[in-house]
C-alpha cells in the first residue's frame, strides 16, 4: 500500500470512528502527520518565561517540595534518581505522594534505607525503592508543606515507573533482571499501600512475571505491564505487552503478592510475530488475541535465552515492540507509549481496546521536530489535554497536546537539564507534581543544579488558548 493509500485510508477510519474527538489529541496530532501537514503549534498557556528552576508560562508558578540530599522524617537522606510517582488522597486533606527511586548499583547513589527485616534483599547494593511524602497544601495557594516523609519500600533494583490501582497502593516496577550475591532474583513489581504508615515488607508480585518492567496499572481485573527493551537484529523479540489476570479475580481483600492466575501477551490475531514499529498504519483496528506464558517466574539471570518472559512470548507469536514506556486508562480503553517506535525512531502511541480485543496505532511521530521519545504520559484534568514528558537528548520539555492535536510547551528545564519524569496531578485536579531525575551518583556534596528534585506546579488550568 502507498502512502497515498494509506492516507486515505486513514482519513476515512477517522470518519467512521466519529472524528477526531474520538481519538483524542494524539490522535488529532497522528491525523495532521498522516495528511502530510505539518504539525501545528499552540500558544497554549502562552511563552515560556524563567521562573528560577523552570520556564513556565507567567500565569504560572512552582515551589519545590523536596530535593535529594535532604533530611527526611525517618532520620535518613532523600534518595536520588526521582521517577515514577503518583498523587493520592490523604487524610485531613492532605496529599500523599509515593516516588520510586531509579537506584541502579552505581557509586554515589544514597540509599533508600528500611528496616533490615523489610528489605526485600538484603545484599548492600541493593539500594533502590521508594519514599512517600505526605504534603499539606495550607490555606494559601501555593502554600506546601511536607509534614512527614519516610522511605517506604527498599531493597530492590532500579525502580522505574509504575502505575496506580483501584484500592489505592502504587504498583512499583524492578526495570532489570539479575541476581544478587545472596541468590535473591530481581526483575518483579511490588504493592505499595498510600495509607502505609511507615516501611512495608517488599513482596514481590512473582506471578506477574519476571522482566524488565516499565509501568504497570491494574484495568478491568487485570494488570496490565509495559517492558522496557529496545528491539534489534540482536533482539528481534524485543519488548511484549503484558497482561496478569489472578485467579480468583482480585478484590484486594489479600496482598496482591499472594495472588496466582496467568501472565499473557497480547498477539496479532492474524500475524505472529509481528514487528509493531515498522510498517503499521495509523487510525487501522488490528484484531488481538492473548497468549499465556508457561513459566511468568523463570530462572535467566541473563533475561536473553529461551525462558526470558519477552522470548517465551515471542516464540508463542507475540507481538514485538521497540522500547514500552508508559501507559494510561481513558474512555475504557488502554493507552501505551513506544518510546523507540516507528519508523523515524521517534515514538509511537498505541490504544488497545480491551471490549473489541482491537490494538491500534494512534501516533507515530515522524521525526523529532515533531515529538521525541514520549515517556512519561498524563492527562490535564481540566482540559483534556495530555502532557507528554519527552525523553530524548538536550533541553528537556513537558509539552502539552491540545484536543485538536496542536502542541505547545509548558515546562522547560533550566538551572538542572536532567529530564523530566513522574509527572501526575493530585486528586483534585489543581496540582501538577513532576519530578527531575537528577544526574546518576550525584551525592548531596555534588552540583546542586545537577540533583533530583520534586516540584509543585499550580496556575489557571482552563485558561488554556
Amino acid at each position: 500500500m502507498d502512502t497515498l493509500d494509506r492516507r486515505t485510508l486513514f482519513r476515512r477510519g477517522l470518519a467512521a470512528g466519529g472524528g477526531l474527538a474520538a481519538l483524542g489529541p494524539l490522535g488529532a496530532l497522528g491525523a495532521q502527520v498522516a495528511n502530510g501537514s505539518n504539525p501545528r503549534r499552540s500558544v497554549g498557556y502562552g511563552p515560556l518565561v524563567n521562573k528560577g528552576d523552570l520556564w513556565l508560562p507567567e500565569a504560572f508558578d512552582y515551589t519545590v517540595i523536596q530535593r535529594q540530599g535532604e533530611v527526611m522524617s525517618d532520620g535518613n537522606l532523600v534518595p536520588g534518581i526521582f521517577d515514577g510517582m503518583a498523587a493520592y488522597r490523604g487524610k485531613r486533606g492532605t496529599i500523599v505522594l509515593i516516588r520510586n527511586h531509579e537506584n541502579r548499583r552505581q557509586a554515589g547513589e544514597i540509599p533508600v534505607i528500611v528496616p533490615e527485616h523489610l528489605r526485600y534483599d538484603p545484599t548492600p547494593s541493593y539500594v533502590a525503592g521508594n519514599t512517600k511524602l505526605v504534603i499539606d497544601t495550607g490555606p494559601t495557594k501555593g502554600t506546601f508543606e511536607v509534614l512527614e516523609t519516610f522511605a517506604v519500600l527498599g531493597g530492590t533494583d532500579t525502580n522505574c515507573a509504575g502505575g496506580t490501582t483501584p484500592w489505592d497502593s502504587w504498583i512499583t516496577c524492578e526495570e532489570v533482571v539479575n541476581r544478587s550475591a545472596a541468590g535473591i532474583k530481581h526483575g518483579y513489581v511490588f504493592d505499595i499501600p498510600a495509607d502505609a504508615a511507615g516501611p512495608v515488607k517488599a513482596e514481590p508480585i512473582r506471578g506477574a512475571g519476571r522482566f524488565v518492567h516499565e509501568a504497570s496499572l491494574f484495568f478491568g481485573g487485570a494488570m496490565y505491564e509495559t517492558e522496557d527493551r529496545t528491539r534489534s537484529a540482536s533482539n528481534p523479540a524485543g519488548a511484549a505487552f503484558y497482561r496478569y489476570i489472578p485467579n480468583p479475580p482480585y478484590g484486594a481483600k489479600d496482598p496482591l503478592w499472594k495472588t496466582t492466575g496467568v501472565l499473557q501477551a497480547l498477539k496479532l490475531k492474524n500475524e505472529p510475530q509481528a514487528i509493531m514499529d515498522v510498517g503499521c498504519t495509523p487510525g487501522v483496528p488490528l484484531p488481538v488475541e492473548w497468549v499465556t506464558i508457561d513459566v511468568p517466574d523463570h530462572d535467566d539471570d541473563t533475561d536473553a535465552g529461551p525462558l526470558a518472559t519477552r522470548n517465551q512470548a515471542f516464540a508463542m507469536g507475540a507481538a514485538a515492540f521497540n522500547r514500552e514506556e508508559g501507559m494510561w486508562v481513558g474512555g475504557k480503553k488502554i493507552y501505551f507509549d513506544v518510546t523507540n517506535g516507528g519508523a523515524a525512531g521517534q515514538g509511537q502511541v498505541w490504544e488497545y481496546d480491551p471490549e473489541r480485543e482491537q490494538l491500534t496505532l494512534i501516533f507515530e511521530s515522524p521525526g523529532e521536530a515533531v515529538l521525541q521519545s514520549p515517556d512519561n504520559v498524563v492527562i490535564v484534568p481540566k482540559t483534556g489535554h495530555i502532557f507528554l514528558q519527552e525523553d530524548g537528548a538536550g533541553e528537556q520539555f513537558v509539552r502539552g497536546v491540545t484536543r485538536n492535536g496542536r502542541i505547545y510547551d509548558f515546562a522547560k528545564t533550566a538551572a538542572n537539564e536532567t529530564e523530566f519524569a513522574g509527572g501526575c496531578f493530585d486528586p483534585n485536579g489543581q496540582i501538577f507534581f513532576v519530578n527531575q531525575q537528577g544526574d546518576r551518583g550525584n551525592v548531596p556534596a555534588g552540583p546542586p543544579d545537577g540533583g533530583a528534585v520534586t516540584y509543585a506546579i499550580w496556575g489557571p488550568w482552563k485558561s488554556v488558548s
